[in-house]
């Protein structure tokens, strides 16, 4: 009798374990997106940014724990609204006479500068030897010290140019 009821409290705590696992692999996806919010706030922002990303967070939160918990509504189809806007729109241009093979505006994504998570490696022309040999032979101006303008810039730079080249020459 205890064998039975035992086997049956282990077969019911399996059964609930599986449950409870099965319920919460559909909410990784909400889990990655708060985790990669996450990630981006632990990174220098500026202060409008971090605001921005502690509204993400808060909203990723949210649906996350909604998930978790059973709460989350289900999501609603997009497609048949894509395509009822599509149609809207091809309708509208069919109409105008004005413009009728204009696309509709599609939103840039703005760039954001060194977005990437790998290293930066800055490396001289010259590597060992080479490189002592080019700094004894490169002799620059005095003036390109601290050019003035940007045509002393340029003849700066035209100058170590023409030197490179004599120098990989006579190298």
């Amino acid at each position: 009798m205890q064998k039975i009821i035992i086997f049956s409290l282990l077969t019911m705590s399996l059964l609930f374990s599986m449950t409870v696992t099965a319920g919460k692999k559909h909410c990784k996806g909400y889990r990655s997106k708060l985790d990669n919010v996450q990630t981006q706030q632990r990174q220098s922002n500026s202060n409008k940014r971090s605001q921005s990303l502690a509204v993400k967070e808060s909203k990723a939160r949210n649906i996350w724990w909604q998930c978790e918990t059973g709460k989350l509504k289900p999501k609603t189809k997009k497609k048949k609204q894509k395509k009822v806007a599509k149609q809207r729109r091809k309708k509208t241009l069919k109409s105008t006479t004005v413009r009728a093979e204009q696309k509709p505006y599609k939103a840039i994504k703005p760039l954001i500068p060194f977005a990437s998570d790998h290293p930066v490696v800055v490396r001289s022309k010259y590597q060992v030897e080479k490189l002592q040999a080019w700094l004894s032979f490169y002799k620059p101006a005095k003036m390109c010290a601290r050019p003035k303008s940007t045509q002393q810039f340029a003849a700066c730079v035209e100058d170590k140019r023409r030197q490179q080249i004599e120098f990989d020459n006579y190298y």
